[in-house]
């Protein structure tokens, strides 16, 4: 009896194994694809591949660099980085993030009123504002992610740059020069008719505006302006370094290669503006300097420079260089991802590093 029963217990497992491989072998001849249970499971659950690489931040004036990446979309490569009312914000000119500055890690969240055009950040009296090329002006409310349209009154959206100065009076660089608001974006006065403007810097009553062909500067409140540093070539930067203004000057044709192989100049302004002078022969690394990486040594464009404390931090074209003599001597501190330079920003003593596309 019991050798009877094994046998019909042996056929019954069998029968049941047939059974199963038939319903497979209908299965793929219908089409279907076979997908294990703990496969579509574990695609289902598991996050996505972490963001790395995407911004940096030290809090120790360089001395060290924590990736502060997590939080952003694995596949987001932000290009640049503004600093502005305790929060950071990032721009790849088509999506758009933002975090608080109060915590020692930043927690990203997507601004999702601003996404969809290439645009730059300018903050002032009133708060932020957004250039959006092709678009025009926004203003964010504060305290809000909501972004008011002052485009309405705008004849030309070609927009690259905003600066608000201290009593309320809106410049924005377009395309064709620079335009004046008296009464926050209602309406526009044409005060500069030119090339294209890329940054306008306002200090102590005095505004220095950045472009295709130079340096243009105001000191009437932006009614009239004269060329002061006409190089005819691009500036690509224009800041302030603490009551200094500076000027990066950059090219992308060959035939205007400056001398010594440089392809960027800084040149710095001790008098309102008035007159330049260049930072750049002290300030570029030296061959065989430096034992950190051999392109460290090969430096020779520079793209962004900020000041913490008594230290500046310029982005060269192979990594962020610190100095604590007003650039008599310089040491590297964060090399350059390949093909990337870094957009840097300061908010408190915190500094942020952004690797970017080479270029203006």
């Amino acid at each position: 009896m019991h050798t009877i029963a094994f046998l019909l217990l042996m056929n019954s497992f069998a029968a049941c194994q047939q059974e199963s491989e038939i319903a497979t072998t209908c299965t793929a001849e219908a089409g279907f694809k076979s997908v294990a249970v703990n496969q579509i499971f574990l695609e289902n659950i598991l996050p996505a591949e972490p963001a790395t690489k995407i911004i940096f931040q030290s809090s120790d004036a360089g001395n060290s660099w924590q990736d502060v990446s997590a939080g952003l979309p694995w596949e987001y490569r932000g290009g640049n980085v503004y600093a502005s009312g305790g929060e950071i914000f990032l721009s790849d000119g088509n999506e758009f993030y933002r975090s608080g500055t109060g915590s020692a890690t930043p927690v990203w969240s997507k601004d999702m009123m601003m996404g969809g055009s290439s645009h730059r950040l300018s903050t002032g009296r009133s708060g932020m504002f957004a250039c959006r090329y092709g678009w025009g002006l926004y203003q964010n409310l504060p305290g809000t992610d909501i972004w008011k349209d002052l485009t309405k009154t705008l004849v030309n959206k070609l927009v690259r740059t905003v600066c608000e100065t201290p009593d309320g009076t809106l410049f924005l660089g377009f395309d064709g020069g620079i335009l004046k608001s008296s009464d926050g974006g209602q309406s526009w006065k044409h005060v500069y008719d030119g090339e294209m403007i890329l940054d306008i810097v306002a200090s102590n009553g005095i505004l220095i505006a950045g472009g295709e062909k130079g340096v243009m500067r105001s000191g009437d409140g932006g009614e009239h302006w004269t060329c002061v540093l006409d190089k005819n070539i691009l500036i690509k930067n224009t800041g302030l370094i603490n009551d200094r203004f500076y000027a990066i000057l950059g090219t992308h044709d060959t035939e205007k290669v400056l001398p010594e192989g440089i392809t960027s100049r800084l040149l710095v302004s001790d008098d309102a503006g008035l007159t330049w002078h260049r930072m750049e022969q002290q300030l570029l690394p030296l061959p065989d300097m430096y034992d950190m990486d051999q392109r460290l040594a090969d430096a020779k464009d520079i793209y962004d420079i900020v000041q913490v404390d008594n230290a500046l931090f310029c982005s060269f074209d192979t990594g962020l260089f610190r100095s604590y003599d007003q650039g008599k001597t310089w040491e590297p501190v964060l090399k350059s991802p390949k093909d990337k330079v870094f957009s840097i920003v300061v908010s408190g003593k915190v500094i942020y590093a952004v690797p970017r596309g080479g270029g203006c």
